[in-house]
C-alpha cells in the first residue's frame, strides 16, 4: 500500500506549476550532456529573478565539463538572483559506445552517487530532469526516499524538444513514475494522454 501511495499514477499531485506557485526552497536540476543541458538552462532562464530565489543544485555526470561550465555561466548571468547554488558531480550511468555487459556496474555507481547528492546537499523540494540516463536513477532515489518517508520531493520531467512524435527511452521509463510529465509537441500528447502539453517550453 505504501508503494501505491508514492507512485504518481495512483496519487496524482495538484496542477500548479511547481516553479511559479508555492515556489520551492530547494530545486535540484539534472543536466545531461549537449542538447539536454542547453534545453534545461533555457527552461530555467524563462523564470524571472523572484522565482530564482530558491537554492539550486545542479547534478552533472563525471567528464561533462561543458555542462559544468554552462551552469556556472548561467548562474553568473542571474545578476538579480541570490547566488545560492552548487554543482555536484555523479558517476555516469553509461558512456557512449560502452558495452552493455559493463553498464550494470556503472549504473550501480551512478545510483549511489545520486543518493549521496540527493541527501548530502539537503533533500530538495523538486527534482527536474529532461532526458539523461542518470535521470532514471535519480527518480528511483526520490521514490525510494518517499517510500521510506524521509522525503516529500516532487519530480518533474520535461521531454526534449527534439521528440516530436514519441518519447525518448528515459521518457518512456519515467512516464508513469514522475509527478508531472511535460511534452512539447501535440502529437506526443496524443500518444501519451497523461503528459502535459503547454506548447514549446524552450
Amino acid at each position: 500500500l505504501r508503494l501505491l501511495y508514492i507512485l504518481p499514477f495512483t496519487n496524482p499531485t495538484a496542477s500548479p506549476h511547481p516553479l511559479k506557485r508555492n515556489a520551492p526552497k530547494h530545486l535540484m536540476i539534472l543536466l545531461g550532456s549537449g542538447g539536454h543541458t542547453a534545453e534545461m538552462l533555457l527552461l530555467l532562464a524563462s523564470l524571472t529573478p523572484p522565482h530564482m530565489s530558491f537554492k539550486r543544485t545542479y547534478i552533472v555526470t563525471s567528464g561533462d565539463s561543458l555542462s559544468v561550465q554552462k551552469a556556472a555561466t548561467f548562474e553568473q548571468s542571474l545578476s538579480d538572483a541570490p547566488k545560492n547554488c552548487e554543482i555536484r558531480i555523479i558517476p555516469r550511468a553509461r558512456r557512449v559506445g560502452q558495452s552493455w555487459l559493463s553498464t550494470p556496474w556503472d549504473c550501480v555507481l551512478c545510483f549511489v552517487g545520486c543518493l549521496q547528492a540527493f541527501i548530502q546537499g539537503g533533500i530538495p523540494d523538486v527534482v527536474m530532469c529532461n532526458g539523461p540516463g542518470s535521470a532514471v536513477l535519480m527518480i528511483l532515489v526520490v521514490l525510494g526516499c518517499r517510500f521510506l518517508g524521509v522525503a516529500r520531493t516532487r519530480t518533474v520531467y520535461v521531454e526534449s524538444f527534439a521528440r516530436t512524435r514519441t518519447l525518448s527511452l528515459s521518457g518512456r521509463i519515467l512516464y508513469p513514475l514522475v509527478d508531472r510529465f511535460f511534452v512539447q509537441w501535440p502529437k506526443v500528447k496524443e500518444r501519451y494522454p497523461k503528459a502535459e502539453y503547454k506548447g514549446i517550453l524552450v
